[in-house]
């Protein structure tokens, strides 16, 4: 296989990797599986150095950033608790979660929640 066929090769399973994560935020999943989803014929090293030169970020950190604005929108709809969207993003502590979504925010759950959810009674 020549040189420029297999870095198409490598990049499409990149970008298909990255297609992934965005198409299912909430799903936890180790690289592993994310390489066998994608049916990508990639080994993990150079996922992990081709993804970080593509996107200027880690997957994982990549991954925690979708789920958190995945996270931000549920939350804006309103109809779940704040335990219930911190389960469904793989938090096993509330705490836990407000870090990481004010982390990559900058304000609380709460906050983001009180700034974006229209009020009925004024």
């Amino acid at each position: 296989m020549s040189q420029k066929r297999l870095r198409r090769t490598f990049l499409e399973a990149i970008h298909s990797i990255k297609d992934y994560i965005d198409q299912h935020p909430l799903e936890i999943k180790t690289i592993e599986e994310l390489i066998h989803r994608t049916h990508s014929q990639i080994g993990i090293n150079l996922l992990h150095q081709g993804f970080r030169q593509l996107y200027g970020a880690r997957i994982k950190e990549y991954e925690i950033k979708k789920r958190l604005e995945a996270a931000a929108l549920l939350l804006q709809q309103d109809e779940m608790t704040m335990q219930e969207i911190t389960t469904l993003c793989g938090y096993s502590s509330q705490s836990s979660f407000v870090r990481a979504f004010k982390d990559v925010h900058g304000i609380t759950p709460g906050q983001w929640r009180n700034q974006h959810v229209p009020l009925l009674f004024q």
